[in-house]
């Protein structure tokens, strides 16, 4: 194999991986919940911070979401309860999330569920060591193409620490 078909090859692994990981996910989320994974992703996302609300445009840069598609998400967050959005005075422009009691009970049932998934369908096949090598590759490529962020790319707390 060449260097540049090893390198396609590559990516479409990458690519197959992601799909099958995020179809288990998504599948056992909404098993237990009437959430989708970005959905899920969002209320996490808050969790981690649940000292201070995040702007509405923080959620989008750190899901790469298009501003539409995050007001998408906010609208049924907001319709369920799971989420409450406000507009500060001083800056009309600015909108912000946090999360509801209703989000937070939400989160703590899904995420069992999540855990699950994610352990049968990705740490149950790699070794810590590989995730370890696995994170360092992501930051590379990240890094290398300009999309490495801290707010979006390290967690406040592990995923265990939100139940």
């Amino acid at each position: 194999m060449t260097k540049s078909s090893e390198r396609v090859a590559t990516w479409m692994n990458l690519q197959q991986a992601n799909r099958v990981v995020e179809s288990a996910l998504e599948q056992r989320i909404r098993s237990v919940s009437d959430l989708s994974l970005a959905e899920f992703e969002v209320l996490f996302r808050l969790k981690i911070v649940s000292n201070r609300p995040l702007q509405m445009s923080e959620i989008a840069s750190q899901l790469i979401n298009s501003p539409s598609g995050m007001t998408r998400i906010a609208d049924r967050l907001e319709r369920d309860g799971l989420i409450e959005r406000e507009t500060p005075p001083e800056n009309r422009r600015v909108v912000l999330v946090r999360l509801t009691a209703k989000g937070t009970r939400v989160l703590a049932e899904t995420n069992r569920a999540f855990q699950e998934a994610l352990n049968q369908s990705f740490g149950a096949h790699l070794s810590e060591r590989d995730v370890a090598e696995l994170r360092r590759l992501m930051h590379s490529l990240l890094e290398g193409n300009g999309a490495w962020s801290d707010a979006r790319c390290l967690l406040g707390a592990p995923p265990a620490a939100i139940d």
